[in-house]
């Protein structure tokens, strides 16, 4: 199969194979605007090809690089969105191009994973109907570091279920992948025992008001700690959060935290220093500012280190966070509906 972009008057049906793609070479720190901050870019900038992007997930490549993967159209659920794809090649993103497309429906909210064996996932979900409550779960894999990607296979034909946050592998081996649903306004868990071959329910977290787009790490006690987009109404809203401590059979109560959430999605990840580290939006009415917050006790206490974006009334939202092998974070977010941004920094940048 070979590569092609996106045509403006129709779309494929097929996995488009990405174009060829570099190593990571490593941004230069020289340039940083503050100790610890590497690099700040848009990955594209706003054309008629790419005029609304939304819904970034970035992840660390088993040959070093950084891959970046959103969805773009001419506006989110129009048939003519689709995925698309960039890579970190010499310190610059390369050239987005389409990942995945199918015919006059809409695709959205990509999931990056790389397993413990090598292989990269891609979960997505397509529009089968009227809007996100229509979505089927689907997935393409790849075994080169996401230069080439499998046929497609549907995780899920129920209609309403959806992706967002990375799956996550557990001390026991076992694939945790984070699901919700549009409909139910519920966070769902599928699990994985056999490296991903099949898939099986796992546990459900309600609340009231409904909680969505579930991020989860394992602590090292083994328990995990997940935190949740709310429904509430403005400006009621917070992060809730869940914990578990049978490997994700089952969940507590849903719980609201401290920390204010405008009905907008979030990141967490485990860093290698062991600390966990957030990205939200830091306000109880808009998606701005998009912040950073840190915690080194599990989640019962959040430190706030700094706004990335903090412009009123503009969107910098749903954060995808992931840490190369090299220490160095990587974030990408939406960047006011017209790109996708990259941020990357060190540990020291959280200070």
């Amino acid at each position: 199969m070979k590569f092609h972009a996106k045509g403006k008057a129709m779309k494929s049906a097929r996995t488009i194979l990405a174009v060829a793609m570099l190593a990571l070479a490593g941004a230069g720190v020289g340039a940083a605007a503050a100790p610890g901050l590497v690099s700040s870019e848009l990955i594209f900038e706003r054309s008629a090809e790419l005029p609304s992007s939304h819904g970034s997930s970035v992840a660390s490549m088993p040959d070093g690089s950084i891959m970046a993967v959103w969805y773009s159209g001419s506006q989110e659920a129009a048939r003519d969105v689709a995925i698309w794809g960039s890579r970190l090649v010499d310190g610059k993103w390369s050239q987005p191009v389409v990942v995945f497309d199918t015919p006059d429906k809409p695709e959205g909210n990509p999931a990056l994973f790389v397993d413990r064996s090598g292989k990269v996932w891609m979960f997505f979900v397509t529009i089968h109907g009227l809007g996100w409550n229509w979505c089927k779960i689907k997935y393409i894999v790849s075994t080169d570091s996401g230069y080439t990607w499998s046929p497609v296979t549907i995780l899920r034909d129920r209609r309403g279920w959806m992706t967002r946050n990375h799956p996550l592998t557990l001390k026991d081996g076992r694939l945790l992948l984070p699901l919700y649903s549009e409909n139910l306004w519920a966070t769902e868990f599928m699990i994985s025992n056999d490296d991903g071959k099949s898939w099986q329910f796992l546990a459900e977290v309600k609340s009231k008001p409904g909680n969505i787009q579930a991020a989860v790490v394992e602590l090292d006690d083994g328990s995990l700690y997940s935190i949740m987009r709310t429904g509430a109404e403005k400006p009621k809203g917070k992060l809730w959060e869940s914990r578990s401590h049978d490997g994700g059979r089952t969940w507590s109560p849903a719980s609201e935290t401290v920390l204010p959430n405008p009905n907008a999605g979030a990141d967490m990840i485990r860093l290698q220093s062991g600390r966990l580290l957030l990205a939200f939006n830091n306000s109880a009415y808009g998606r701005s500012p998009l912040s950073l917050a840190v915690t080194e006790d599990g989640g019962k206490t959040w430190r706030i280190v700094r706004d990335v974006e903090n412009e009123p009334g503009k969107e910098f939202s749903y954060p995808s966070l992931c840490q190369a092998k090299d220490g160095v974070i990587h974030l990408t977010y939406t960047y006011r509906r017209e790109a996708i941004k990259h941020v990357a920094f060190t540990e020291e940048w959280l200070k």
